[in-house]
């Protein structure tokens, strides 16, 4: 019995909140999986038609899940259609706010623990544990954001361009590169903790994960494209993926390498589900850049390219992780299959001035066959202007 038939047989019904909904996920194979919306989906007519349940919540200007969840007609709505069965409330990101409301409710949270969350999503903290846990990240040192240490770390780091990165960011906007300070100096506060890197030329891979009770599962390494001038104007905004990613057995293999020493550390801290990472490759060198400790911006593509595959979705068992099931599905066995599944696909999104995605293509090939990380891959910009 596969996983999306071991749900529909469970006593547990889902509710996933939405306030982007570039960032849902839509899964007809589920019986119980409701989605909750901040405002009327995209996607309403497909929800229709496929006889998905949902709700809008009447009122305005909700921006986070945390909200959405308090509101008094989202709390009606779950305990409504819950039908006597263990509600699963499924947060996108996860907040102090919402593991309240679940315990207030009796609800299960089918998410990290918020303070874990915030602690591996923090830039800075998130180098210094690599640091001390010796895993290869670029050559960084936390410092304060100030004239004076700018010049410093372009001496000891023997470059002109510099990478400083704040704490936290959404799509590239805590990034910034200079060669000099007066490029940079108006766009943090001075004195700001910050990290200070030597920019390196490269190209990015990702992966997306789950970390089980029997182990961890782990997607291939996918082509991250960044920068892209025609989709964003952020040279450090994420714009989409592809898999497969082109790149040398070899460093498939140590992205591997390094994504089983990550969960093997992050277990001793108690995580559990869904997690992502971003790598950048550099003269054949892989760096470990980030961790997204939690659902990823990709996770519902990549739902999909597993389903076309027939295998049981890293997303569904982020969600076993939280639940009782009688017999999941082993890290191992599940590993194995992916290994030899034909895992294609490629998402491109488009974002406005704000990093904000306004439009997503999605296509089941690979949108370029040339791993060209400083040239735009120009077969990419064709096909999506066939495509309209």
């Amino acid at each position: 019995m596969n996983l999306f038939d071991q749900i529909n047989q469970s006593n547990y019904i889902f509710y996933f909140l939405v306030v982007d909904d570039f960032l849902d996920i839509a899964l007809p194979q589920l019986k119980n999986f409701h989605l909750i919306y901040s405002s009327i989906p995209k996607q309403e007519k497909y929800l229709n038609s496929q006889n998905i349940p949902y709700f809008v919540c009447p009122t305005n200007d909700i921006q986070n899940s945390g909200k959405l969840l308090s509101d008094i007609s989202v709390q009606n709505y779950i305990n409504s259609t819950a039908n006597n069965q263990q509600i699963v409330i499924i947060p996108f990101k996860p907040s102090a706010k919402i593991e309240f409301i679940c315990r207030q409710n009796n609800w299960i949270c089918a998410a990290v623990d918020h303070q874990l969350n915030r602690f591996l999503e923090d830039k800075n903290e998130f180098t210094l544990f690599c640091q001390k846990n010796n895993l290869p990240t670029v050559p960084s040192v936390i410092d304060l954001f100030n004239q004076n240490n700018f010049t410093k770390y372009q001496q000891q780091f023997q470059t002109d361009k510099l990478v400083i990165q704040t704490h936290f960011g959404w799509a590239g906007k805590s990034t910034f590169s200079a060669n000099n300070w007066e490029e940079i100096k108006n766009n943090i506060p001075p004195e700001t903790k910050v990290k200070f890197s030597p920019f390196l030329e490269g190209y990015s891979l990702l992966n997306n994960c789950c970390l089980t009770q029997t182990g961890l599962i782990q997607s291939p390494p996918a082509l991250q494209y960044t920068g892209l001038p025609e989709f964003t104007s952020n040279p450090f905004t994420t714009v989409g993926r592809q898999w497969p990613c082109l790149t040398t057995v070899e460093i498939q293999t140590q992205v591997k390498q390094i994504t089983a020493n990550f969960a093997k550390i992050i277990q001793s801290l108690s995580y559990k589900g869904f997690f992502g990472l971003d790598f950048l490759v550099s003269h054949n060198q892989i760096y470990l850049l980030e961790c997204n400790p939690r659902l990823t911006a990709s996770f519902a593509f990549y739902t999909q390219i597993e389903i076309n595959q027939n295998l049981d979705p890293l997303f569904l068992f982020h969600l076993s992780q939280f639940i009782n099931l009688p017999s999941v599905p082993t890290a191992s066995e599940t590993q194995s299959s992916i290994d030899s599944a034909k895992i294609i696909g490629s998402e491109i999104t488009l974002k406005n001035q704000d990093s904000q995605t306004i439009k997503k293509y999605h296509d089941f090939i690979p949108f370029t066959s040339e791993l060209d990380p400083i040239k735009i891959p120009q077969n990419i910009i064709n096909l999506l202007h066939e495509k309209g």
